[in-house]
């Protein structure tokens, strides 16, 4: 049988990173956006979830 054409070297897959490198920073944290009117549930079905919406 023939090597894949798609095989991937075990060294390109055990390469080790730093635990610094993993992590993505962020300079300031996310705010929730503001201005959204009413109540998010609105359009909610209460939780029924069935095919017709009932």
């Amino acid at each position: 049988m023939s090597e894949s054409p798609y095989a991937v070297p075990a060294e390109d897959l055990l390469t080790p990173v730093a635990a610094a490198d993993q992590v993505e920073v962020h300079a300031l944290p996310e705010e929730a956006p503001t201005g959204w009117p009413g109540d998010p549930l609105r359009y909610a079905d209460g939780g029924g979830g069935d095919a017709d919406g009932d």
